[in-house]
């Protein structure tokens, strides 16, 4: 009785430990059309056209980090352009703006806050010496010139 129990161990262990020589599935040709890809960069623009003064913001989302592109065009002033890169946290935007005015390069902070389809930019105190805001929990947002939501270039 043993010697069976022994001789059926053996066979269940050399079956269980024989290699497979199966080939894994290769598909046949090129699949018809594009494959669709699951994007994590979305592109949201904002403008505000107000008697000639226009701001004008490009958004990429991807995952914790947003960027993009920003451009202020008033009236009798320099046009400035650039990029941020910053943060949403409940709907607003915490970036750091990085552009150039009278050929120098700059940076300051920039606060948007997102209501249903429009941004409002953020205004409050600096801090000394500072282009940061003293306290972002104390920003005002400017409601007489609303971004509104359009169609990317």
């Amino acid at each position: 009785m043993n010697k069976i129990i022994l001789l059926f161990l053996l066979i269940i262990t050399a079956v269980s430990c024989k290699k497979d020589n199966i080939e894994p599935l290769k598909p046949k040709g090129k699949p018809k059309g594009e494959i669709p890809t699951k994007t994590t960069n979305l592109s949201d623009c904002y403008k505000a056209d107000i008697a000639g003064n226009i701001i004008e913001l490009q958004i990429q989302n991807k995952a914790e980090v947003t960027t993009g592109t920003l451009t202020y065009a008033f009236s009798g002033k320099e046009v400035t352009q650039g990029a941020f890169k910053g943060k949403w946290e409940n709907n607003i935007l915490v970036a750091n703006y990085y552009y150039k005015a009278k050929g120098k390069s700059k940076e300051r902070q920039i606060v948007f806050k997102r209501i249903n389809n429009e941004l409002l930019e953020g205004y409050g105190e600096r801090k000394t010496n500072s282009t940061q805001f003293k306290d972002v929990t104390k920003i005002k947002f400017n409601e007489n010139m609303p971004l509104k939501k359009v169609v990317c270039n």
